[in-house]
């Protein structure tokens, strides 16, 4: 308890005194524990690890929360008598964006400008400018498509105050997406209905 209580007072210590913003207290922790990490990124994950040397991440990524930096897979102790582990590095280019409740596997590299949405397992490593989601994770399209797709949807939440927000959502409902369901959903809903008899 004593030691948690030291914790949170070092933490509201940084953010008083030091001006830190609670990403920039997690990156100085996930460096001095390790991990290598390039300039103004913003994590909002504790990235837990054994193996803290074996994570890179480069410059301006964004890692959102809940994101799961496996450096080791324990399994093969079941398979193969003696032996412990199977390891690798994870690799994060600049400029990169892992979504939320993703999981990065050992052996992993991501190109520079990769964007990996939210809940993706990435069990392999992608070229730079993709997007990547799924599980297993591949890629979806390019960079550049993506921001075709939603560039006319996106705003700027810097400019907006979270008191404001659901004001400005209801001045600009057609900033908002939907997503709609595919025919090949339908097809299969329809199919699955008449063989249950409904």
């Amino acid at each position: 308890m004593f030691s948690s209580l030291k914790s949170k007072f070092r933490q509201i210590w940084y953010a008083k005194v030091k001006k830190m913003d609670g990403s920039d207290y997690t990156i100085m922790q996930l460096r001095r524990a390790g991990i290598a990490i390039g300039q103004n990124c913003r994590i909002f994950t504790n990235i837990q690890s054994r193996e803290p040397s074996l994570i890179t991440i480069g410059d301006r990524v964004t890692v959102s929360s809940d994101v799961e930096f496996c450096t080791h897979d324990n399994a093969i102790i079941k398979a193969v008598e003696g032996k412990t582990d199977v390891v690798g590095p994870i690799t994060i280019g600049d400029d990169c964006f892992i979504g939320m409740r993703s999981i990065l596997m050992y052996g992993v590299e991501l190109g520079d400008h990769c964007i990996v949405g939210a809940g993706s397992v990435v069990t392999r490593s992608f070229l730079p400018h993709t997007v990547v989601a799924g599980n297993p994770a591949r890629a979806v399209c390019t960079i550049e498509e993506y921001a075709a797709k939603y560039g006319d949807k996106a705003i700027d939440f810097s400019t907006i105050p979270l008191s404001s927000r659901k004001a400005f959502f209801e001045e600009h409902p057609e900033l908002l997406v939907k997503r709609g369901i595919r025919n090949e959903d339908t097809a299969h809903d329809r199919a699955d209905a008449a063989s249950k008899g409904q």
